[in-house]
């Protein structure tokens, strides 16, 4: 043998060992299969230990046998697209361990020419890990996104303990009566930051739960501990243990000051619209009005300058100036007469005309 043909074997030899090293310490499931068979012709000690067979009840079979892929025709149509393309993926296919426990795994395929035939190397991952991952993930995700609704909302939870009665508030809860988070009221400080004409309304509702396991859900005002002035929507229900006792009160706290604020604007603007709406139809009616003086008649018989009916039912206010017909015909004649008599100094400037 020439030394570059002792040089090969060697790297054969080599690479040999780091394979087995590979197939052997992997933290994968791997299986060989005959490629034209389909048949197991080795399995790594991942894989024995994920199916809960002996090696021995490995080798030999089919991929079905050990509890991978429902029957043997879906096992032959993932491995007729392996033959079209050299490769498969089979996402979430479950694997039915020897205890008969389902474990959803992931297989990937790649067909390759070992000597003088071919053979098919599958990899099986266990996703158990990966969902766990996934799983907390979306927890997390879900939790920073109640967070930023519940902020956008102005919306907090509580509960309320029993026997004890120990009231507990969420971080936005705590916000909405402007404490820091964590900060921990005692029930009857809770209920005392309702206004007095209020806070036995509110007890009734709380004892109801707790005894009866009532729910309520009312809005009233009340302050923060910094002594703001706020509106609250408040819902509660009861909670029971597995005997049907009542052991805890819940519930959610919502600011509905802005809300509030907008229902009384639109009160307001309302009763404005309907005076409006009251004083045109007052200008719209018939008015008796005094051929000489130019008086008007009020409904209680009264007489009175038009200016003044006008002001009362509109809340008009005047200005007064002269038309152009009137300058003409009453202050340009009474200018007349005053250039014709000697004035004073302080008569000798003249009437502005009318706009």
């Amino acid at each position: 043998m020439s030394r570059r043909q002792e040089e090969i074997q060697e790297d054969l030899q080599t690479s040999e060992i780091r394979y087995r090293r590979l197939f052997e310490s992997a933290r994968d499931g791997i299986l060989i299969l005959d490629a034209v068979t389909l048949k197991i012709i080795d399995a790594n000690p991942f894989m024995i230990e994920l199916s809960g067979y002996r090696r021995d009840k490995v080798i030999g079979k089919e991929l079905r046998e050990i509890g991978l892929f429902r029957n043997k025709a879906e096992s032959r149509t993932a491995f007729q697209e392996l033959q079209a393309t050299g490769f498969i993926l089979c996402e979430d296919l479950p694997l039915r361990t020897k205890t008969g426990k389902q474990l959803d795994v992931e297989l990937t395929a790649h067909l390759y020419q070992e000597n003088e035939r071919q053979v098919i190397q599958c990899t099986i991952r266990d996703l158990r890990g990966r969902k766990n991952v996934r799983e907390e993930v979306q927890a997390g995700k879900s939790e920073i996104l109640a967070h930023i609704a519940g902020k956008a909302a102005r919306l907090g939870g509580w509960t309320i303990d029993l026997p004890e009665r120990t009231l507990s508030w969420s971080d936005e809860n705590c916000a909405i009566h402007d404490v820091p988070p964590g900060y921990t009221p005692t029930l009857e400080e809770g209920i005392n930051l309702f206004l007095p004409d209020y806070r036995d309304q509110v007890i009734r509702y709380v004892e109801a739960c707790a005894k009866d396991g009532t729910p309520y859900d009312f809005e009233l005002p009340k302050y923060t501990v910094k002594g703001r002035l706020i509106w609250v929507r408040s819902i509660g229900e009861a909670v029971r243990d597995a005997d049907g006792k009542i052991i805890r009160l819940q519930g959610a706290f919502q600011d509905i000051t802005m809300r509030k604020q907008a229902e009384a604007d639109k009160e307001k603007l309302i009763k404005e619209l309907q005076q409006a709406l009251a004083e045109v139809k007052a200008l719209r009616e018939f008015l008796p009005i005094c051929s000489y003086c130019k008086k008007v008649r009020d409904d209680e018989n009264y007489w009175s300058q038009i200016e003044s009916y006008i002001t009362r039912h509109t809340h008009t206010k005047f200005s007064h100036g002269i038309c152009p017909d009137c300058y003409e015909t009453e202050v340009t004649p009474q200018y007349e007469k005053m250039k014709q008599r000697p004035l004073a100094d302080d008569e000798t400037s003249e009437p502005s005309q009318p706009a």
